[in-house]
């Protein structure tokens, strides 16, 4: 059997890491493009620290920067020389907001920034591993949206605009190779309990935030033979609320 393989973007994130160390429990080989190696390293490094029990995980790291396009073409290509071809998963994570402005003063740095942040990110990594999981026949992408992709989010339009464009994507992918065994999910989570979330949030609604680690494992599920008639799907985990 072959190993399971798989790319995560933003893996050094908050949301990221976790879905890391989900897939590696889970026996994964998982690679993680980072934009410097002492990113990564002050990530997963847990060498120095005597309340962690360190196991063997299959965690490696090319540099990369994920909003251009010809580095992600290179680390991709790295990750299947590395594999000699295997190269079944993939999990983007990477995205971010800006500040919210009405339409009236919306600029187009704006929407620019939200587009190549949140869309071109998933699309670059995306359409190169495709290219690989159609030889092979086989594979599975998952792809983090949010609510203000299926919902209107006034004074975020940049934002919302960009996660619509992951999850459409998803979807068309998912319609476009139909009759393959290749699927295309996504998991759309409400506020994660993150430290820079938990900045602003009021400890009561901290309580009803969705956890990282819930994310993570509705990704995995994604990913296994249970789910592996669905595309196309969209799954909300939204805390307590």
């Amino acid at each position: 059997m072959k190993e399971k393989v798989a790319i995560v973007t933003g893996g050094t994130g908050a949301l990221g890491r976790h879905v890391v160390e989900k897939l590696c429990s889970e026996g994964f080989k998982v690679y993680v493009p980072t934009l410097t190696m002492d990113e990564f390293t002050k990530v997963f490094d847990r060498s120095d620290d005597d309340n962690v029990e360190i196991g063997i995980r299959k965690i490696f790291a090319f540099d990369c920067d994920a909003m251009n396009e010809a580095s992600v073409v290179e680390f991709v290509n790295k990750v299947v020389v590395q594999e000699k071809g295997n190269l079944g998963y993939l999990v983007n994570t990477i995205g971010g907001i800006d500040t919210a402005s009405n339409v009236g003063e919306l600029t187009k740095v704006s929407l620019d920034k939200m587009l190549a942040l949140n869309f071109f990110t998933t699309f670059y990594f995306t359409t190169h591993a495709l290219r690989v999981m159609k030889q092979n026949n086989f594979g599975r992408i998952v792809s983090v949206g949010a609510l203000a992709g299926i919902e209107t989010s006034p004074g975020r339009f940049a934002y919302s605009v960009s996660k619509q464009a992951v999850i459409n994507f998803m979807n068309t992918i998912s319609e476009e190779c139909k009759g393959s065994d290749i699927r295309c999910n996504t998991v759309i989570p409400g506020i994660i309990d993150t430290p820079a979330n938990r900045e602003w949030g009021l400890e009561e609604d901290i309580k009803k935030w969705v956890k990282p680690e819930q994310v993570a494992g509705a990704i995995y599920s994604l990913m296994t033979e249970v789910w592996s008639n669905s595309r196309g799907s969209i799954v909300k985990l939204l805390g307590s609320y």
